[in-house]
């Protein structure tokens, strides 16, 4: 398993449970060796932090294309422990134990935007959005139905989880308020910023993997574990530096408003500095079906 020597990706968690799908012929996709998916629409590629990255604010002193890597820190700040919580609903605890099953057997994977999976070999080549919609389809049938039927994009996953009720789940989706609330199995997305409109892409999406964790030096901000398909490495990132992207874990860190509304992201984790964050839209997710 390719895995860069790092951070497993979660303690272990009971057995699988099964989805339990209300009326509505929501269906479980079948084991496939391989899925092919052609990706026409605009490339979901993240929003390129690696080579700039936005101010926080409009009046920032820092330019929106500064390159924020070159500002992280060496040494990450220490997080508090915190109690890891157990994923919300049956749906994301499957949501979880696939993305074990798909860190443990990997043996190759790469960023692009056409999905080929084979189980049996170790090889998953997807972008985020695909492998999002890969993992659904499988863990959570009905929210996978309540998106376009091709392939969906960041923005489609962004849209879907902020048109969704706080309160109870519609079509297999709810959305979070607040970092208290996100747990393991839950998903984030967002669309890319108005700054960055030239930029042939939609946004991000990925999964959370642990309990957020309050950054010891801003009270706004919150890190966790997460895992997505990126060609731009995070912190703590099980990817190679030298590799081809694809499927990975790693840290990032969102900055959160006083309504508890995610506002701004870090791509690089928790020795980032809010000022470079990068603002835009975001929304935290969960699926039950």
């Amino acid at each position: 398993m390719m895995n860069g020597g790092n951070r497993p990706l979660l303690p272990l968690l009971p057995a699988l449970l099964v989805v339990a799908c209300w009326a509505g012929g929501c269906r479980r996709a079948e084991p496939e060796p391989a899925v092919a998916r052609s990706a026409d629409a605009p490339a979901d590629l993240a929003a390129s932090p690696a080579t700039s990255a936005a101010a926080a604010t409009p009046d920032s002193p820092l330019d929106p294309l500064t390159d924020a890597a070159a500002l992280v820190e060496d040494d990450a700040p220490r997080l508090a422990p915190v109690t890891e919580r157990e994923p919300q609903t049956d749906a994301a605890r499957e949501v979880v134990e696939l993305l074990r099953a798909i860190e443990q057997n990997l043996v190759e994977t790469r960023y692009q935007h056409r999905i080929v999976v084979s189980e049996r070999r170790g090889k998953y080549f997807w972008d985020c959005s695909g492998m999002v919609a890969w993992v659904l389809e499988r863990a959570a049938p009905c929210a996978r139905e309540a998106l376009p039927d091709d392939q969906p994009l960041a923005r489609d996953f962004y849209d879907r989880i902020a048109d969704s009720p706080t309160d109870e789940p519609h079509r297999g989706w709810l959305r979070l308020a607040g970092p208290a609330r996100v747990a393991p199995g839950d998903l984030f997305a967002w669309r890319k910023p108005d700054f960055w409109a030239e930029r042939p892409n939609t946004g991000h999406v990925g999964f959370v993997l642990s309990t957020p964790q309050p950054h010891p030096d801003h009270a706004d901000v919150w890190v966790m574990r997460v895992a997505d398909a990126t060609k731009m490495l995070h912190e703590d990132d099980s990817r190679p530096p030298d590799g081809e992207g694809g499927f990975g874990t790693a840290t990032m860190a969102f900055r959160f408003d006083e309504t508890g509304t995610p506002v701004a992201y870090g791509w690089y984790g928790a020795g980032q500095p809010p000022d470079t964050f990068v603002p835009t839209t975001i929304a935290f997710g969960r699926v039950s079906g």
